[in-house]
């Protein structure tokens, strides 16, 4: 049975370094959809915080965003399927957030929000400069997310939280694990990542094979990140990262290069592309 579906992991997996595509990467992308294989982004990130050059890719057609919890349908713009956090229920994440040294921020359909006291201590988290630039760009501020939430009544696809020391991020998880209408996963060291429980990238695919007719044996899927599991698990052939996360490693059906190394073009030639 063919390929006729690869879901693809942004950061650390399809985007290299610098975070873009290279041009090798975007030519097999090509080569894909000239075989009518659907290319699909699946990523923490909300729709609006994903770069035109991944949308504008040949073959991309749908997206799955923030870990699953909505799935995209481009060519009929409209949502495929919707998974998110009530507004009453996010509340609740950030009584308990605000008891712990964390800075947290929201993906409503608008886009990112958080609180302009937690946009100005992002540094002091330890974040990576280039990823405090891409918070800031795409995040609204305001001053109290509470008060938003109440005002607008909005569902909540996902939250992020950013931690400056293990201990912090180990005792928040604890308790937000024991919370049942939230799911808990990390896609970096310093940071967790939460969505509605049972929505994951895994559930995403599955929604979309659904959608689009196609068996899980016809899908690859390729990630480097706790979040990414489930994705790769719901797959036919889970394709982990040499860089990527040593438990989802020895988990995954496949181990490709790094994302430094084009691994994910070099792995679609070797074993898509014959």
């Amino acid at each position: 049975m063919g390929t006729r579906l690869i879901a693809l992991d942004l950061d650390g997996t399809l985007l290299n370094e610098k975070m873009h595509v290279s041009e090798k990467t975007r030519q097999v992308m090509e080569l894909c959809a000239q075989r009518g294989i659907e290319i699909v982004p699946a990523t923490g990130r909300a729709l609006p915080a994903v770069p035109e050059e991944v949308l504008s890719l040949p073959g991309v057609h749908y997206g799955i965003f923030t870990n699953g919890a909505v799935v995209r349908d481009f060519g009929k713009n409209t949502w495929v399927s919707e998974s998110c956090l009530s507004w009453e229920e996010t509340i609740r994440v950030i009584e308990v957030l605000r008891r712990h040294p964390v800075i947290y921020d929201m993906y409503v359909s608008e886009g990112g929000v958080s609180e302009t006291r937690l946009l100005a201590q992002l540094e002091e988290y330890g974040i990576p400069e280039r990823e405090c630039a891409y918070i800031r760009a795409t995040r609204r501020a305001v001053t109290d997310m509470v008060e938003y939430l109440r005002e607008k009544k909005s569902p909540v696809q996902k939250m992020n939280l950013n931690f400056k020391d293990r201990e912090s991020k180990q005792a928040v998880r604890a308790k937000l694990e024991a919370m049942p209408e939230v799911l808990v996963t990390s896609s970096l060291p310093w940071n967790l990542e939460l969505n509605a429980a049972g929505i994951t990238k895994g559930s995403g695919l599955r929604n979309l094979c659904q959608y689009l007719g196609i068996e899980a044996e016809e899908t690859m899927a390729f990630g480097d990140g706790e979040n990414d599991w489930p994705m790769l698990e719901a797959a036919g052939i889970g394709v982990a990262m040499e860089n990527g996360a040593p438990f989802l490693k020895e988990r995954a059906d496949r181990i490709a290069a790094s994302n430094r190394e084009e691994g994910v073009a070099e792995a679609i030639r070797q074993w898509v592309l014959i």
